[in-house]
């Protein structure tokens, strides 16, 4: 599988979703953070981040990709919001989906 982007970038971009995973894990013992890569169907690169926490409460998904939103007591609420505009300056796309217990950050480039 070959990747064209800038490597500190999806680096970062990366770094931001699993910190964000392991902190909704963070009081959890069975806590689960997959990673997943692949290539779809339209020859597209698919990496997923996976978690198991409670979710994102359905009225702040359209929220959490908006520059200074958080939910944390320390957050600065940047994170999700830059990672987008990397990936949409590669051309490609971050979304999620999120129900209590199985939250999928889905990056396709």
């Amino acid at each position: 599988m070959m990747l064209n982007a800038d490597e500190n970038l999806m680096s970062q971009v990366i770094i931001n979703l699993v910190r964000n995973s392991w902190e909704a894990l963070r009081n959890r013992e069975d806590g689960n953070i997959a990673l997943k890569a692949f290539v779809n169907e339209n020859q597209q690169t698919v990496i997923s981040v996976v978690d198991n926490g409670p979710g994102i409460p359905p009225e702040l998904l359209d929220k959490i990709f908006v520059p200074f939103f958080t939910t944390r007591e320390n957050g600065s609420g940047i994170g999700l919001s830059l990672s987008r505009q990397i990936m949409r300056l590669h051309g490609g796309s971050l979304t999620v989906q999120s129900v209590p217990g199985h939250t999928s950050f889905v990056i396709v480039l």
